[in-house]
């Protein structure tokens, strides 16, 4: 028997009649009456016996036809499947990041991308950014996010957005007086730094190096995020970059204001050239990039004031 036979056979017996079957699956009784006849050739035993211009089932067609309901349920369950892989509701999505990025912007944009596809099972690790590069190079991560990414023959970049740096102080401090910070206003003052190995914490060393001024530097981090929560602690104060700025209402202790000159760091993400995306990991890179969007434009616009200031 074949699935074909079995559908045909599984509407004869809901319906109780060939007319019946025929119409609920769309095609001609003599089609459906000779199907049934073929069956029970190949079977060698009676499916039916007339009775009143019905079907009636033999005990053999019952047993059957009992079985054949777990064929059915998985058939639709495959059918149900196959329409959520084809709306894209379904599959699984492997995001690799750098920290500072994987804590501020990655669960916002999964957030709004299960939304609409709560049945995407989508997982996100965090790493430098030579992790990121080896996951996706090696196929462990499907896209990988990272800041200040360079060349590499193997991917294909999609640029999310450009990212300015803002000085963290606490919210008690004399510079919060300030609508804009400038370089020489830190000359004197402890400086938490992300590492010179790290290319952002070399473009801001470089930044005061260009204005000629000597950082006191008290503490070196690896992750953005520490900066600020050391800075939280009154141990100094930072440039982080902005994205941050989505959990400052968390920090009410901390003021966050404007530096110049800026300081820009691009964010991208990367995929590998020699694999196509999937069609879910396409959308979440779509949904990746609006995201980034909404949130910068959201924070651009957002007034980083003393209190008091116009």
């Amino acid at each position: 028997m074949n699935l074909r036979q079995l559908e045909i056979f599984g509407a004869v017996m809901s319906t109780g009649t060939t007319v019946g079957a025929a119409n609920m699956l769309n095609v001609s009784q003599p089609a459906v009456s000779q199907m049934i006849l073929h069956m029970e050739d190949q079977l060698k035993f009676k499916l039916f016996h007339r009775h009143r211009g019905r079907l009636v089932p033999t005990q053999e067609a019952q047993i059957l036809y009992e079985k054949a309901q777990r064929v059915f349920e998985a058939f639709e369950s495959t059918n149900f499947v196959v329409d959520q892989i084809k709306g894209n509701l379904i599959g699984e999505l492997r995001v690799v990041s750098t920290p500072a990025l994987g804590n501020a912007v990655l669960p916002v944009a999964i957030a709004r991308f299960r939304e609409a596809r709560p049945e995407v099972k989508v997982s996100l690790e965090l790493g430098s950014l030579d992790y990121v590069q080896n996951s996706v190079e090696t196929g462990r991560a499907d896209i990988g996010v990272h800041y200040y990414p360079d060349e590499h023959p193997l991917f294909q970049r999609v640029k999310l957005g450009d990212v300015s740096m803002v000085c963290v102080m606490p919210k008690d401090h004399a510079l919060a007086d300030k609508a804009i910070i400038e370089p020489q206003d830190l000359r004197d003052s402890p400086f938490i730094s992300v590492s010179s190995n790290d290319p952002i914490g070399a473009v801001i060393r470089n930044a005061f190096k260009q204005s000629n001024i000597d950082l006191e530097l008290a503490i070196e981090v690896r992750y953005h995020y520490t900066a600020r929560d050391l800075v939280s602690l009154n141990q100094g104060l930072a440039l982080v970059e902005s994205y941050l700025l989505l959990s400052a209402h968390r920090y009410p202790e901390l003021a966050f204001r404007a530096f110049h000159p800026q300081i820009v760091t691009s964010t991208e993400a990367i995929h590998l050239k020699s694999r196509p995306l999937s069609a879910v990991a396409q959308l979440f890179l779509e949904d990746l990039h609006d995201t980034c969007s909404s949130i910068l434009d959201h924070e651009e616009a957002r007034v980083i004031l003393p209190s008091g200031s116009g």
